[in-house]
């Protein structure tokens, strides 16, 4: 791990590491819908993880990583999701004709192991929302309510923690534009401040009680419970419902059909097994980018 200096101070400023990644695609995994909050400035991609501002930048196989000094490196490759089995993840789910099609046009997608208040708090503003709707209002909060960090020259806004997002006032939400969503951020976190629900304990759970106590929280249904649950805390038998998902899975396994949601989920974790959270990210975005037509 190389260190890079404060040319004001000369005093360390960042670390850099470089680590190989295969089997992998950071633009289209940042860009396929699950992850909000992190900027683009030409090919480094900057975010906060375990923390610790980061910025990421992919060239080939290769991640350049430049944090600031203390970051886990360890953590940033589980929450790019380089810790799992990429390889064995697209077998299992590769189970049809359709499938292959999307694993093949999404090759590298891989699922982020998020934190897991950022996730949920960018799901709660995620209802009825677009996916640029979204990354604009989380990118607000941040930089009016958020810790302000700095990592190789590139000024960054964490996400933020439930304590100062419970203590502020609903208008200061909704000043970012958060509209009817403003409550149940609010709210929300103020009960996760408190200790009322413990979203590490959600951890240890069963996948159906962590979901039920997912869902005691304002402005948190079926589908942000679930979203939360695959891509922070890898339930991967989560298989997140969206306007997306249901017409996909209606035209490609039910003759377009219309179904209803339960029977989609006991579907999807028949049909794809294990990993069907995998599944969904890539009909997910096989599906926004046209793959249905």
């Amino acid at each position: 791990m190389s260190q890079i200096l404060d040319d004001r101070t000369g005093k360390r400023d960042s670390d850099m590491s470089t680590f190989a990644v295969p089997d992998f695609d950071l633009r289209l995994s940042m860009g396929c819908g699950q992850v909000f909050g992190w900027e683009w400035d030409g090919d480094w991609c900057s975010g906060v993880i375990g923390g610790r501002a980061v910025a990421l930048r992919q060239e080939g196989r290769k991640i350049h990583c430049v944090t600031e000094p203390g970051a886990d490196m360890t953590r940033v490759a589980s929450y790019l999701g380089l810790d799992e089995n990429y390889r064995r993840i697209m077998r299992s789910i590769a189970v049809d004709d359709f499938m292959k099609k999307a694993i093949a046009a999404s090759r590298g997608l891989r699922l982020f192991k998020q934190e897991r208040w950022p996730c949920l708090g960018s799901y709660i503003l995620s209802s009825n929302n677009r996916v640029e709707r979204i990354q604009s209002l989380v990118r607000q909060i941040s930089m009016k309510m958020g810790d302000e960090r700095g990592v190789g020259g590139r000024l960054i806004h964490s996400f933020p923690e439930p304590e100062v997002l419970g203590a502020c006032h609903e208008k200061d939400i909704r000043a970012c534009g958060a509209g009817f969503r403003s409550p149940y951020l609010n709210e929300s976190a103020r009960m996760i401040a408190a200790g009322t629900v413990d979203l590490d304990s959600l951890a240890d759970m069963p996948y159906a009680e962590a979901k039920e106590t997912l869902k005691s929280l304002p402005g948190v249904g079926e589908k942000v419970a679930d979203c939360v649950l695959l891509f922070a805390f890898s339930f991967y038998e989560a298989f997140p419902v969206d306007v997306w998902i249901k017409r996909a899975v209606e035209k490609v396994y039910f003759d377009s059909r219309e179904v209803k949601i339960r029977e989609i989920h006991e579907f999807a974790r028949s049909h794809f097994g294990p990993y069907a959270g995998y599944a969904q990210e890539y009909i997910y975005h096989y599906a926004r980018e046209g793959g249905l037509d």
